[in-house]
């Protein structure tokens, strides 16, 4: 059996260490024009009665679970009730003491339909981190991207989230606003990102796919990639322009130039002085080489 994902099952760096249940397909979204993830699904939710079965059968077979990720792309979406049985039975499966912590993606749209209180039922059942695809805080370039929302409505799911006691981890883009927007998209995204302050923030950069509405943009000349000294000028210009409330701040995903692990304020100065170094010299051997990066 059991774990009858279907289709590609993507997770966060930081759960890969994390058992994965796939409770819903796809994306509630799924109209971003940069994104490939779920392009060979329709949404949906899961049946309960298919995902109780993994869970039985994977609890039987294994102990000492300590981290769950709950799949696809929004898994928050899911009805409240239907989720709260899910969280049920993961805790009974799997024993209280053993689970510390269960994660999952989120949207703005799923977290407007949640209140606080359902939130905080979710928190009671070891709901710890949402991950939240901010990908930008500029009006104009969220717009191009077609995703759902605004950066306001991001700053205020993160608030939500803090509310019902819900740690946020957002990621953003860099090179999204391609060359016409580079310096707004910076500006902006580091305001969001103050507005919400959320305890991580983890910057990819941007990897084009073939199946995707922005690589057709970019053949007909619409969008201009940002080059690699580039993407880390926005970067930089992020983290300066951050303020100094306490967040892990990553940029170890696999598109990455630099990998950065840092815990700010603290590393602030120190990873600003990597960054002002690498862009001074400009040499790529500073840098990951295009073959070693991936989405």
């Amino acid at each position: 059996m059991p774990l009858n994902y279907e289709g590609t099952v993507i997770r966060p760096p930081s759960e890969a260490d994390s058992l994965i249940f796939q409770i819903t397909l796809g994306c509630s979204d799924n109209s971003c024009i940069f994104c490939p993830a779920y392009k060979d699904k329709t949404f949906r939710i899961k049946p309960l009665d298919i995902i109780f079965k993994e869970i039985d059968y994977i609890s039987n077979k294994y102990s000492g679970i300590r981290k769950i990720f709950l799949a696809d792309g929004d898994a928050l979406i899911m009805p409240q009730n239907q989720l709260i049985a899910v969280f049920d039975r993961i805790l009974e499966n799997f024993k209280d003491v053993d689970v510390r912590r269960i994660s999952l993606y989120a949207s703005n749209k799923s977290i407007a339909l949640k209140s606080v209180e359902e939130l905080k039922e979710l928190r009671k059942r070891k709901m710890s981190v949402a991950y939240i695809g901010f990908e930008t805080g500029d009006a104009d370039v969220y717009k191009m991207i077609s995703k759902y929302g605004g950066p306001e409505d991001n700053a205020k799911s993160v608030n939500k989230l803090k509310e019902a006691g819900i740690k946020s981890n957002v990621t953003v883009i860099l090179g999204l606003g391609g060359k016409k927007h580079t310096h707004a998209h910076a500006i902006n995204t580091a305001k969001i990102l103050n507005a919400s302050k959320p305890e991580q923030i983890a910057a990819l950069t941007l990897m084009v796919a073939k199946n995707t509405q922005l690589f057709k943009m970019i053949q007909k000349g619409e969008f201009k990639l940002l080059d690699d000294f580039e993407s880390l000028e926005e970067l930089k210009i992020i983290m300066e322009r951050l303020e100094d409330f306490p967040c892990l701040f990553f940029s170890n995903h696999a598109s990455n130039y630099v990998p950065i692990e840092a815990r700010l304020p603290k590393d602030k100065e120190k990873t600003l002085t990597i960054l002002k170094d690498i862009l001074k010299r400009k040499n790529k051997f500073d840098l990951k080489p295009d073959f070693l990066r991936g989405l």
